[in-house]
């Protein structure tokens, strides 16, 4: 087995096992949001992992999205209290994902977009368009 192939099974195999670990233990706003696309009857799946790949093949790192509608490739990030301290590491996630996979939108959520009616339909919209 080559070093690259190894070093890829391994970094797989931790990004497995907490994605797993997120999907137990979803957040207040990841179960919302759960409930949102339920309801709607919108096909989702939690916890999906995109990988970012050097030129070489190797593994440099990977991001786990809350939300992923394949369908419409679009993934949906629940920003909770928690990303209030990490804004820049979030656009610098959303860039790279976007870079590396150019057919994926991220669409970052948050709790007070439940109640805006503007944004629940930016969201439905993006949804709509990528199934149709």
């Amino acid at each position: 087995m080559s070093r690259i192939t190894e070093h890829n099974r391994e970094i797989m195999a931790q990004a497995e096992y907490r994605a797993k670990q997120m999907e137990v233990w979803p957040s207040p706003l990841e179960e919302k949001m759960q409930e949102f696309l339920i309801k709607r009857d919108i096909y989702y799946e939690t916890q999906k992992i995109f990988y970012i790949y050097a030129d070489d093949g190797w593994i440099t790192r990977y991001y786990i999205a809350d939300f992923f509608v394949p369908e419409a490739n679009l993934i949906i990030e629940g920003d909770g209290k928690f990303h209030d301290n990490q804004k820049q590491k979030d656009k610098n996630r959303t860039k790279d994902i976007q870079e590396n996979y150019p057919n994926v939108e991220v669409f970052r959520w948050k709790w007070s977009d439940f109640k805006d009616i503007y944004r629940v339909e930016e969201l439905l919209e993006k949804i709509n368009y990528g199934i149709n």
